[in-house]
């Protein structure tokens, strides 16, 4: 039992990052898309999005070493129609270090690629997600 306690004190010690970017948004629902360098946790709020009906994103956004890194825009298109959603998302930063994208709507069914810009410092990427709305 001591070589348990043992290893899981290690184990907490070497990822204590992961507690200053938690991955958990609650409500046990969402996404988390990783790259070489950035992690972004999200999930919708209403957590049923419904085609036409405007939703918000709830997103905590890192890099892969556990600190903070800025959202910078959140996008929409469909890569099949070759359009992208009629409305811009309005980004708001909450103190607690979490972001919410507001203004989202799926003007109809399909697949849908959601892209995230976010940086650190210098250094900017543009991660995405596909999700398929019926």
């Amino acid at each position: 039992m001591r070589r348990f306690f043992v290893a899981l004190m290690m184990l907490m010690g070497a990822t204590p990052a992961l507690a200053d970017c938690p991955l958990d948004l609650g409500r046990g629902t969402g996404w988390v898309v990783f790259s070489d360098h950035y992690m972004i946790a999200f999930r919708p709020d209403p957590v049923r999005v419904e085609v036409g009906e405007p939703f918000a994103l709830v997103l905590n956004v890192c890099t892969k070493g556990g600190d903070p890194a800025e959202l910078i825009a959140v996008e929409a298109q469909m890569p099949e129609h070759k359009h992208s959603m009629n409305y811009k998302a309005a980004i708001v930063a909450s103190p607690n270090g979490r972001y919410r994208a507001e203004g989202l709507v799926f003007h109809m069914p399909g697949r849908w690629e959601i892209s995230f810009d976010v940086r650190a410092g210098e250094e900017s990427e543009r991660l995405s997600h596909d999700i398929i709305l019926k």
